[in-house]
């Protein structure tokens, strides 16, 4: 398999993984809004009780900087080689 197949299969994979946990945070909050817990304490939406499409957005200008080097410094030894 090539890396790229991989990739789709991966992706694939995270696809299917993702769209269960829909259902499941579907069954779940629809069993928490039927329950006897106070209304005020329960989440306003599906993603605030469970969270699935967050971003990581945690990627510095340092982290940006690093990651340049790094493939500029790769470039260069394999153009050496």
């Amino acid at each position: 398999m090539t890396w790229a197949e991989f990739c789709i299969r991966a992706h694939a994979f995270r696809r299917i993984d993702k769209n269960e946990w829909r259902k499941v945070r579907e069954i779940a909050y629809s069993a928490l809004i039927g329950s006897h817990i106070d209304p005020k304490k329960l989440p306003k939406t599906k993603n605030d009780f469970i969270p699935l499409d967050e971003k990581n957005t945690d990627v510095t200008d340092f982290m940006k900087e690093r990651i340049k080097e790094a493939r500029a410094m790769f470039f260069k030894e394999s153009q050496n080689k």
